[in-house]
C-alpha cells in the first residue's frame, strides 16, 4: 500500500509517544544468553497452550502539542513501569534514582550499572553562572544513554535543560535524538533548583560506523529566584536566561563496540480491529529492543484501518524473568513504516533473561484485552 510522505508522517506523529516532560560483558555473552533462551524455548512441549490473541479495541488518537518550551522538570510524577530501584547500588551515579520512578530507561540503567556496563566521564563545561557536567554515559550499537548534571550559580533556578545533543565528531553531524527526562535535586524534601539531574538516549544506526570520538552539547535555561513558584500562570520569556553552548568531548569506551544485537523472528500472529498483525522480528541488544510488527494483507486496508490499528494500543510493556525477578520494561516511542509500525523499549539483556514476553493492552473498561506475546524462548 502506498502512502503519501504526509500521511505517513502524521502516522508517525501519532504513534511517536515520548515522554519528554519529565566490568566488561563480551560481546557473546549477549549472544549466548539469546541463543541459550532460544533452546530452552524449543526443547519445551507447546502442545495443549491454548493463546488468545482476539479482542475488541477501542480506538485512541495521540496528540503532539507544540508549545514554546518544554519542561522536563518533574515534581509529581506519574511512576511507570520502572518501579522502585531495588538492591542495585549505583555508586557515584545514586542522585540519578531521583528519576527512577518515571524514567522508562531505568530498568536499563539499573542492568547496566550492575554489570559494571557503564563509562564514567565526569567531565564538565562553565561559563558565568552556569555549569554542566556529563557524569557517565552506556552505550551498545544502537543506542547511547548519557546521564548529566546541570548547576546554576547562587540566585539563579534552573528552569529546564532545554538542549541536550551529542555530536560524532568523525562526522560531525548530530546523532538522532531520543529525548530524555530530567528532575530537581532534593534536599530535605525540597526540590533544590539550583542542581538538575537529567537523563537522555541517542538513537544509532547500526549500519553505519560505530561512533568514538564524541562532542556533548547542552543549553541551561535558568529564571532569577522566586520567578518559578507559580509555572501554571504561564512564563515570561524576559525572565527565562540562557546559558551559551557548553560542550564536552569524550571517546567511548571500545567495549561498548563489541556487544552485536541479535535478530529474533518470533512471526506471532493476532487481531488489531479487524487487522491481523504479526510480531515480525524482535531486535535485541544490551540497551534496547526493537519489535517490528507487519500488518497482513497491507495493500487491502485502508488509511482508516490504519490509523484504528495504530489507535487500538493503551500500552505496551515487555516482561523480561531472571530466576523468580520479572523486571517490566516499558515503551517510550513507537513509529510506523510503510508495512506495519515499530516500537522501541529499554533491555535488561545483559541479565540473562529466562524468558521474555510482550504485553499490549488495548480498551478502557469493561472493554480492556490483554495481547501476550512471546519473544524469548
Amino acid at each position: 500500500m502506498n502512502i503519501s510522505r504526509v500521511e505517513q508522517a502524521m502516522l508517525s506523529d501519532a504513534t511517536r509517544i515520548r515522554e519528554e516532560v519529565r566490568g566488561d560483558c563480551g560481546g557473546n555473552e549477549v549472544r549466548a544468553a539469546v541463543q541459550a533462551g532460544i533452546e530452552r524455548g524449543r526443547r519445551k512441549s507447546w502442545q495443549g497452550r491454548l493463546r488468545q490473541v482476539s479482542f475488541l479495541g477501542i480506538a485512541a488518537a495521540a496528540i503532539a502539542a507544540v508549545i514554546l518550551f518544554f519542561i522536563p522538570v518533574i515534581h509529581n510524577a506519574v511512576p511507570r513501569a520502572a518501579g522502585p530501584a531495588g538492591e542495585v547500588n549505583w555508586g557515584g551515579l545514586e542522585m540519578f534514582k531521583r528519576l527512577y520512578s518515571f524514567d522508562s530507561e531505568a530498568p536499563t540503567l539499573d542492568t547496566a550499572i550492575r554489570h559494571g556496563y557503564i563509562q564514567e566521564i565526569d567531565k564538565s563545561a562553565a561559563s558565568g553562572n552556569f555549569r554542566i557536567t556529563l557524569n557517565a554515559v552506556t552505550a551498545d550499537e544502537n543506542t547511547i544513554i548519557f546521564l548529566y548534571t546541570a548547576n546554576v550559580a547562587e540566585g539563579q533556578e534552573i528552569y529546564s535543560v532545554n538542549s541536550a545533543i551529542i555530536k560524532n565528531l568523525s562526522t560531525g553531524y548530530d546523532l538522532e535524538n531520543g529525548g530524555g527526562v530530567g528532575a530537581h535535586a532534593k534536599n530535605n524534601g525540597y526540590d533544590d533548583k539550583r542542581i538538575y539531574y537529567g537523563r537522555g538516549t541517542i538513537y544509532l544506526d547500526r549500519s553505519k560506523p560505530f561512533p568514538e570520538q564524541l562532542e556533548a552539547d547542552f543549553q541551561i535555561s535558568s529564571m532569577d529566584k522566586g520567578k518559578m513558584k507559580d509555572l501554571t500562570k504561564g512564563v515570561n520569556v524576559a525572565d527565562v536566561h540562557y546559558s551559551p553552548r557548553l560542550k564536552i568531548s569524550f571517546k567511548l569506551d571500545p567495549k561498548f563496540k563489541q556487544q552485536q544485537t541479535v535478530i529474533v523472528q518470533p512471526q506471532e500472529d493476532f487481531i488489531l480491529e479487524g487487522v491481523q498483525v504479526t510480531l515480525e522480528q524482535v531486535e535485541l541488544s544490551p540497551l534496547m529492543i526493537r519489535t517490528v510488527f507487519k500488518i497482513k494483507k497491507e495493500t487491502e486496508i485502508t488509511w482508516q484501518d490504519r490509523q484504528k490499528v495504530f489507535g487500538a494500543i493503551q500500552g505496551n510493556e515487555i516482561q523480561s524473568k531472571t530466576g523468580y525477578v520479572t523486571t517490566k520494561i516499558w515503551s517510550p516511542t513507537g513509529t510506523a513504516t510503510d508495512e506495519g509500525y515499530e516500537r522501541i523499549f529499554g533491555s535488561n539483556l545483559l541479565d540473562k533473561p529466562e524468558s521474555m514476553n510482550m504485553i499490549m493492552k488495548t480498551g478502557t473498561g469493561k472493554n480492556t484485552r490483554e495481547i501476550n506475546l512471546r519473544i524469548l524462548p
